[in-house]
């Protein structure tokens, strides 16, 4: 693996094991393999190694997300529809070996670190796009009510995948034990609920 790969790789699993503020960058360096001239040849500081970090998976969930949103169009779209183009992309980056950056960027979400805004602006702008389907799905909910759902399932999403384990040890019993595609099932339909809004009570 290249020198640049390792250490995002490495600095990835410390930020989301220790957090970012408690790993140095000679942590990571000696975690690497590497020494401190090659951590500043290639990203320059420890805020560009996070950027780095951040980005990398970041582009796949929004080329992710891009691509079912794609496929979404017409009367018919449903708030289970938006639900799973949320998630789905964040459970493939799991798959794809991502569980730590999952971790880490829920763990910075949850803390309001400003290390996140290396991709801030590409989560807004799909945030917008949600935003703006779901406009069409709930004529005449105020705009920052939907924004308030997006913040909200993007929360739930990160929290409850970036410790899978966590959660089936919550909710596993004898009589019904919770595997990993039990908790992605349930987390759907709940980010639907969030998506969907209220019943009318009208």
């Amino acid at each position: 693996m290249d020198t640049d790969r390792r250490l995002v790789a490495v600095a990835e699993r410390l930020f989301a094991e220790r957090g970012v503020g408690a790993v140095s960058l000679r942590a990571v360096m000696q975690a690497a393999g590497t020494n401190v001239a090659a951590v500043h040849y290639h990203f320059g500081s420890k805020q560009g190694l996070l950027d780095a970090v951040l980005r990398g998976r970041a582009d796949q969930v929004s080329s992710g997300r891009d691509s079912l949103l794609a496929r979404l169009s017409g009367a018919d779209v449903t708030p289970r529809d938006l639900a799973e183009a949320f998630v789905r992309p964040v459970v493939a980056v799991l798959d794809d070996g991502g569980g730590y950056w999952v971790r880490l960027v829920g763990q910075m979400l949850a803390t309001g670190d400003d290390g996140l805004a290396a991709i801030a602006g590409s989560f807004a702008e799909r945030n917008a796009d949600f935003v703006e389907r779901l406009e069409r799905l709930s004529p005449g909910v105020a705009p920052a009510t939907l924004h308030f759902r997006m913040v909200q399932a993007m929360h739930l999403t990160l929290h409850v995948l970036g410790d899978v384990g966590r959660t089936q040890r919550l909710l596993n019993h004898a009589e019904h034990p919770w595997n990993a595609d039990d908790v992605v099932s349930h987390l759907v339909d709940v980010v639907t609920a969030i998506f969907a809004g209220p019943p009318d009570r009208s």
